[in-house]
């Protein structure tokens, strides 16, 4: 990949014009001395103040309740406007029943050549506007599911909070699905991440558009692997199955040996409205 086309990707990645987002607090990281990090489930990373008081008061408080918040970023992540909404139940899904505690048995389709790899890439829709990451991918793995019979996988990559300071990164994730395929006679990963490349990427060169230290990112199996270690490295890479739709579904799965094995309706709509601006 060209120096030019990298440097377009990374500003992309980052400089979009003020945005609003519906989202609730991951987590929280206050032990610098000078600003406050929040982590959002959206997959942003915000920045206060320390003198931001009744800001951090708010969103700590948001969190402990596990309660939404409506937020206007601005193109470097800096909070203009936020609204607490008040708590209320998660409704449980059940159209596939709930997730079950089970081994988890998945077996990705290898595709049989580039050609069709990258034919199934090119099918990949992208509309040019502010979106979450987890929804796009969510939608391009279910599409090929649907139209192609394809099970992909999904690869994620967390930025370590090492990482996010030294470098000032407004991500703590990211996620692409990536698919398996037989190239020169081997068994090969590629990544489908039709946002940040022109085409079907080996994993290094994947996370070389998003690494501005050329780190290279370990594959880890489980979340606490990146999680407890946020210190360490720069970056961690997981791979999951094709229905896995956010970061809390891989705590959940570790924690509470909770599997997820099925597409969700609810989280399809909401992908396809919030990636792609259609209503189902």
């Amino acid at each position: 990949m060209s120096l030019l086309l990298t440097l377009y990707l990374l500003f992309c990645f980052t400089a979009q014009a003020s945005f609003q987002i519906k989202t609730e607090i991951h987590d929280i990281d206050d032990s610098d001395p000078n600003e406050t990090l929040i982590f959002l489930t959206s997959g942003h990373v915000v920045r206060i103040n320390k003198n931001e008081t009744a800001i951090e008061h708010d969103l700590k408080n948001a969190k402990v309740r596990h309660q939404s918040l409506n937020m206007t970023l601005s193109n470097h992540h800096k909070i203009e406007r936020y609204n607490v909404l008040p708590y209320s139940s998660p409704k449980m899904n059940k159209e596939f029943g709930s997730s079950e505690r089970s081994n988890e048995t998945y077996t990705p389709t290898i595709i049989a050549n580039m050609d069709l790899v990258n034919t199934y890439f090119k099918e990949s829709r992208y509309i040019n506007k502010e979106s979450q990451c987890f929804n796009r991918a969510h939608i391009w793995s279910y599409e090929w599911f649907i139209k192609r019979s394809i099970n992909s996988n999904k690869t994620w990559i967390f930025f370590t909070r090492r990482y996010i300071r030294k470098f000032k990164f407004d991500w703590w994730f990211h996620v692409s699905p990536s698919v398996r395929v037989i190239e020169d006679g081997i068994e090969r990963e590629k990544i489908m991440d039709a946002k940040y490349a022109r085409g079907p990427l080996d994993p290094k060169k994947w996370t070389d558009i998003f690494m501005r230290d050329d780190a290279n990112c370990p594959l880890v199996k489980v979340y606490s692997e990146y999680a407890n270690f946020p210190e360490s490295g720069s970056c961690y890479t997981m791979r999951t199955s094709m229905f896995y739709y956010q970061p809390i579904d891989i705590e959940s799965k570790e924690t509470w040996e909770t599997v997820k094995a099925n597409w969700y309706d609810t989280e399809i709509k909401q992908a396809y409205l919030e990636a792609f601006d259609e209503v189902l």
